[in-house]
């Protein structure tokens, strides 16, 4: 009886972290389906969808990657970042290469608000629908966003995709005042 409530207590030990939201990876939209995500599942967004318009799938770019995605009944609150959730309403995560370059070196200053997050090296967060990263090294290069409640927890709604960075590649039209917006 002694051992049977022991291997219960510690059956529930182990599985409290994923009951909590905690940790990465995964498929039930607890976190991003690459594993990039490393928060907890929040206020979802029925019916709001996320996809990337450039880069396109599989094409190649220049070292400077101007990233634009169009939100579909999502609303970006500027003014709420670090609010509660509101169901519908937040921002961006982007997370180029499971976060490798989402520092202020790549994502600028995007990058720079990771680092006041303390969320550097997992993601760039963003109030706009556009990210620009610099000095991307040649190769492929894989780049997730997900919606993001005013609290930082993920949607569950998320979009992917994979692009190759090429030297002298096809030069970018950065939009004026694409910056993060913070």
């Amino acid at each position: 009886m002694r051992l049977t409530a022991l291997v219960a207590v510690l059956a529930g030990l182990v599985a409290l972290p994923a009951a909590l939201g905690c940790g990465g990876g995964g498929s039930n939209g607890t976190a991003a389906s690459s594993g990039s995500m490393r928060t907890r599942k929040g206020v979802g967004a029925p019916g709001a969808k996320v996809r990337f318009v450039t880069p396109k799938e599989a094409s190649t770019v220049g070292s400077t990657v101007v990233v634009r995605v169009k939100l579909t009944h999502f609303k970006l609150a500027p003014n709420k970042v670090g609010k509660p959730a509101v169901q519908g309403e937040g921002h961006l995560h982007f997370s180029l290469d499971r976060g490798q370059f989402d520092h202020p070196k790549y994502s600028g200053a995007n990058g720079k608000e990771a680092v006041k997050l303390g969320v550097a090296g997992q993601y760039s967060p963003s109030v706009k629908p556009t990210i620009v990263y610099s000095n991307v090294p040649t190769g492929t290069h894989e780049l997730e966003v997900w919606l993001a409640n005013n609290d930082h927890t993920s949607t569950g709604v998320t979009d992917f995709v994979s692009f190759i960075v090429k030297a002298g590649g096809s030069a970018p039209s950065v939009p004026k005042g694409s910056g993060s917006g913070y």
